[in-house]
């Protein structure tokens, strides 16, 4: 493949959400034969997306058996494999928090909802780093970023594991930082704020990498990529949370629970930035279509046109997760209710917190639904027709 000609695949955040872009990929992986190496020589991954990500870019080198694999996870995932959700869990967290009111009491208990020490463990078990340098070292791979969010510079910071000669980036808000990546960059990077500790890499302290991403395109386009895959966990025509909530007895509005508020907040982060960066990408390339290419040549800033298809959710997930609420665990289930996130309104959150593995598998079904739809344009956009 020509380095002018890189193909990029972006997976961006979303919790259990982006069990839906396995399906995505799965469709990609059968218009390839069996052993195929993978379609894109540059993958980024944000959030949970990050862990998707460094997934297919280690076995980068047998795509269909990378995907497959990773479909076998998710279909076989349960809450507890990813943080705990036990009656114990929540009892003692409850203690500390009432400790923590006490005077002169340990005021550096975790600020964290949830313990996310099983999918540390995890990710350990099922994803080989160590074959990501040999992937890049054999040519089928020039690439991986993984964004995560410095809480002490407010940064965008995109890890990556690249060939040699590969740019990095400093720009406003943003960089790029060379990195062997390893399981602290993708708990890092999926450390949604309040729900998951902040983790530490050298000596500094990183949350969700959706946090202040203004343009999630950047580190591919960085990168230099040509034609982008961008595969969302958003349902593309509105969000549930922006359902008109219940009226009260009298007519009047409800006001919004804490799940509400929770999934509003989420909503947020993983997909409004991801919308604004897309239109301006189309605007460059509109933009780019205009001016001769002796001037585009000549430009200080660099410009190019990019071939960008973006494949996100064609139905709202959080109806999804409300079909399997009952796959929760109970003492879970009776925390979500109590705030609200049990109801239609606040159903966010839920579909962000659901890792169990019959909602997982509808979530991929999905995916690989929405992807056929567009098989055409998938097969145009990676040159495989």
């Amino acid at each position: 493949m020509m380095l002018a000609d890189r193909a990029a695949l972006i997976l961006t955040g979303g919790g259990a959400r982006v069990a839906y872009q396995v399906g995505v990929l799965r469709a990609v992986a059968e218009m390839l034969p069996p052993g195929a190496p993978s379609p894109f020589r540059i993958v980024c991954g944000t959030s949970a997306g990050a862990i998707n990500a460094t997934a297919v870019a280690a076995a980068s080198d047998d795509f269909p058996s990378a995907v497959a694999g990773l479909e076998a996870i998710w279909s076989r995932l349960a809450v507890s494999d990813i943080y705990r959700a036990d009656f114990l869990y929540f009892a003692q967290r409850f203690g500390r928090w009432l400790l923590s009111l006490v005077p002169l009491a340990n005021r550096n208990a975790s600020r964290s909802l949830l313990d996310n020490s099983p999918l540390a463990a995890l990710l350990r078990r099922e994803i080989d780093f160590s074959a990501l340098r040999r992937r890049i070292d054999g040519g089928s791979l020039d690439a991986l970023a993984i964004t995560a969010s410095s809480y002490r510079t407010g940064t965008s910071v995109s890890f990556c594991a690249a060939a040699d000669g590969m740019p990095m980036w400093q720009r406003s808000q943003r960089v790029g930082v060379a990195a062997e990546i390893g399981p602290l960059h993708l708990l890092a990077s999926s450390a949604i704020p309040f729900v998951f500790a902040p983790v530490r890499i050298g000596d500094e302290y990183f949350g969700d990498g959706a946090m202040r991403q203004l343009a999630p395109t950047a580190p591919a386009l960085h990168l230099g990529a040509k034609r982008i895959l961008v595969v969302g966990a958003a349902w593309s025509s509105g969000d549930a949370t922006r359902a008109r909530v219940d009226a009260g007895p009298k007519g009047r509005t409800r006001a919004p629970s804490a799940a509400h508020i929770g999934s509003h907040a989420l909503a947020s982060i993983f997909a409004d930035a991801l919308g604004t960066d897309l239109e301006r990408v189309e605007l460059v390339n509109a933009a780019a279509r205009l001016i001769p290419p002796e001037r585009l040549a000549s430009s200080p800033l660099p410009l190019r046109e990019v071939d960008l298809l973006v494949i996100t959710p064609s139905r709202p997930l959080e109806a999804l997760a409300l079909e399997h609420l009952k796959a929760l665990p109970p003492t879970l289930r009776m925390v979500l209710s109590r705030i609200g996130g049990t109801r239609a309104e606040g159903a966010g959150l839920l579909s962000y917190l659901l890792f169990e593995g019959a909602y997982c598998k509808a979530l991929i079904a999905l995916g690989y639904r929405d992807a056929q739809e567009r098989k055409a344009e998938l097969s145009r956009h990676l040159a495989l027709s």
